[in-house]
C-alpha cells in the first residue's frame, strides 16, 4: 500500500516581516530565504519521513532540480515527475514576527498535468492505495474521477480553495483534510461557526466520508458517520506555521497505511505539526519519525 501524491512542487520564497503587508503599504523584510516548497512536496516529504512509500506525481521547470533531489533524498519516489520547459511553480511567504504566514502561490509547471499524464500515473497503482491531492496542480476534477473508476482511496485538501468547488466530483471523495478556514468554506458557513456545527455540516453533505479538521491551537476533530474523535494541539513555540498543515497530513495518512487506530493516527500527526512549526522553513522544518517517536515519550504517549 502506497500514496500517490499529485502535488505542487514550489521554490518558496520566505520574507521575515514584522506583520502582513497591508493595502497600500510598503515595508522593508528583516530576510529573506529561499526553500524547497508546495504543499505536494511538503507532504510527500512527511509521509516519507513518517515512515511510509509515497510516489510523488508532479512537474518541475530547468530551476526545479533541487526539489526532486530533496525528495530523492527524503525516501519518495521520483522516477515519474514530469520535467517541463516551463518555471517551476513558486510561493511568495511572509512570515512574521509571531510565526504567523501568508502565502501567494505562482502555478508555474504545476499547470500542466494533463490526462495522459494522469491515466500514466494511476497505472502504477492498486486498487486500495491511496490518491493524494491538493488545489495546487491541474487536472484536479479528472484526477478525483479517474481515481474512482479505479478503485483508490482519494484524499482531497482543498488548498487553496477552489473558486467553483461545486464543479468537482467531492461525492468521490473519500477523505477531507481540512483546516477551520476551508472547513467553514466547504459547509458554505461563516469563519466564525462553531467547529462542532461544522463537522455536522460536513458529515450529512458528504454522508460516510471522512473530514478531517485542524483548528490550530485547539488541536484537530474528526469524523466519519456518527463516530468522533480529537486531539489536543501540543505545545510548541512558533517560529513558522508554514508545513504544519501538511506535515499533519502526511503523518496522519502514513498512520492510517501503517494500520494505527484513529486516536493514534491523530495523535503522530498532532505531535508531528508542532514539532514543524517550532522550526523555520517548510520541507526543511518536516520531522524524522524517530523525533516523534522521541516527543510521544516526552509526551507521556508511549505504547
Amino acid at each position: 500500500m502506497k500514496v500517490i501524491n499529485f502535488g505542487s512542487l514550489n521554490i518558496d520564497k520566505v520574507y521575515g516581516v514584522h506583520d502582513f503587508v497591508r493595502p497600500g503599504e510598503t515595508v522593508v523584510a528583516q530576510s529573506l530565504h529561499l526553500f524547497a516548497g508546495g504543499k505536494g512536496l511538503n507532504q510527500s516529504i512527511a509521509i516519507a519521513r513518517a515512515g511510509a512509500e509515497c510516489l510523488h506525481a508532479g512537474a518541475i521547470g530547468c530551476d526545479g532540480a533541487f526539489l526532486e533531489d530533496l525528495l530523492r533524498n527524503a525516501g519518495v519516489d521520483v522516477s515519474h515527475i514530469m520535467h517541463t520547459q516551463s518555471d517551476t511553480g513558486h510561493a511568495i511567504i511572509q512570515v512574521t514576527d509571531k510565526g504567523e504566514n501568508g502565502i501567494i502561490v505562482y502555478a508555474g509547471a504545476n499547470n500542466l498535468l494533463d490526462r495522459n499524464y494522469v491515466d500514466s500515473i494511476l497505472s502504477l497503482g492498486s486498487k486500495g492505495d491511496i490518491v493524494l491531492l491538493q488545489n495546487e496542480t491541474s487536472m484536479t476534477d479528472y484526477i478525483i474521477s479517474k481515481s474512482r473508476t479505479m478503485g483508490y482511496y482519494i484524499v482531497f485538501n482543498p488548498s487553496p480553495f477552489p473558486v467553483s468547488p461545486e464543479n468537482l466530483p467531492l461525492t468521490s471523495v473519500d477523505l477531507f483534510m481540512v483546516n477551520e478556514i476551508e472547513a467553514a468554506l466547504l459547509a458554505g458557513v461563516d469563519q466564525g461557526t462553531d467547529f462542532d456545527k461544522i463537522l455536522s455540516i460536513l458529515v450529512n453533505r458528504y454522508q460516510s466520508r471522512m473530514i478531517v479538521m485542524t483548528v490550530g491551537a485547539k488541536g484537530v476533530l474528526c469524523a466519519q458517520g456518527k463516530k468522533r474523535w480529537s486531539e489536543i494541539a501540543f505545545p510548541a513555540e512558533g517560529v513558522d506555521t508554514t508545513a504544519a498543515g501538511d506535515t499533519f497530513c502526511g503523518y496522519f495518512l502514513a498512520s492510517l497505511l501503517k494500520g494505527f487506530g484513529m486516536e493514534k493516527c491523530l495523535e503522530y500527526a498532532s505531535l508531528a505539526s508542532a514539532i514543524a512549526i517550532s522550526r523555520p522553513g517548510a520541507a526543511p522544518s518536516i520531522p524524522m519519525f524517530a523525533e516523534v517517536e522521541a516527543s510521544r515519550m516526552k509526551n507521556g504517549r508511549c505504547g
